[in-house]
């Protein structure tokens, strides 16, 4: 019994690292979204970073689940688009906002895209939550509208933009069953190969003039520790405490994110964001239903 519970705990540590990166990847992004380096430059380091970090492991992606389809529809909806968008996003609303529309847009873009490619019935547990997340994302927007920056609005859409490409990413690899190491290597490898270019030779860049620690803070964080390291935690974390458990971890990144922008970056939420996270938080929680209390299979499949 020792080992499974030492498995578990382990899972549990890999579930709570994946939470505290996501949460801080939404800070570090925008930080990168308001300082020197462009939005270009900050996607080329992610990337760039994370397609080295893939080298070394090459000889151990199984190719048969990599077709040019798979690898292209991974690459686009898990790569530089998905990047593009919430930096994007960041460029004009905070970290709260950032938090409550892509955490919260999540499960519904996942529910529906189920729906549609699965015939996955919606059930009243995730209706019910659908609903909760429906009132604080409106209630964030509402906030952007009546108390933020003019422009914040353009940032919300572009949130859901990376929500909607998230959700399809995690969508396409569990309907094709594909593995971790596999995705990553559509993702970090694809883009490096197409975005770099077009970055180097299309795209506006402020690399020669940021400070050599802004560059090293968004290509390790981005590339290393987000891009790369917290690919292969969340599939240990799903495959160990369940995809449900994990999924409720990952319930606590737009509060934990809200706290950390306070002193990372000053920003202090209204109390209409305070709100927007309560609420988004226990509608993702609904929406997983009885499910959270049911016992992990230990033969459940996750990514390898």
């Amino acid at each position: 019994m020792a080992a499974p519970r030492n498995e578990s705990k382990l899972g549990l540590a890999a579930g709570l690292a994946v939470l505290f990166i996501f949460a801080g990847t939404l800070v570090v992004s925008r930080m990168g979204a308001i300082n020197t380096l462009t939005i270009y430059d900050v996607t080329a380091l992610r990337f760039g970073i994370a397609a080295i970090c893939v080298l070394p492991f090459l000889g151990k992606v199984d190719w048969s689940q990599l077709t040019w389809r798979r690898s292209a529809t991974l690459a686009i909806v898990g790569g530089a688009v998905f990047a593009l968008f919430l930096l994007g996003g960041f460029v004009f609303a905070p970290v709260a906002h950032g938090g409550i529309v892509v955490n919260g847009a999540m499960p519904i873009f996942a529910a529906l895209m189920t729906w549609f490619l699965f015939q996955e019935g919606l059930g009243r547990w995730r209706m019910a939550g659908i609903a909760l997340i429906v009132v604080g994302v409106a209630a964030t927007g509402w906030d952007a509208l009546e108390f933020g920056a003019p422009g914040q609005w353009r940032g919300h859409l572009l949130f859901l933009g990376a929500a909607a490409c998230n959700s399809g990413f995690l969508t396409a690899v569990r309907g094709w069953r594909i593995g971790a190491l596999e995705a990553l290597t559509a993702v970090m490898g694809l883009n490096a190969l197409i975005y770099l270019p077009i970055w180097l030779l299309f795209l506006p860049s402020a690399l020669g003039q940021a400070p050599w620690q802004e560059i090293a803070l968004q290509g390790i964080y981005q590339g290393v520790i987000a891009g790369f390291g917290a690919g292969f935690m969340i599939a240990y974390a799903a495959r160990t405490l369940g995809s449900t458990r994990q999924a409720a971890v990952m319930s606590g990144a737009p509060a934990l994110a809200l706290l950390m922008a306070i002193p990372l970056l000053g920003e202090i939420p209204t109390w209409i964001s305070i709100a927007g996270v309560v609420i988004v938080t226990a509608g993702i929680l609904v929406t997983l239903g009885p499910r959270l209390f049911r016992p992990t299979p230990r033969t459940e499949p996750g990514p390898s």
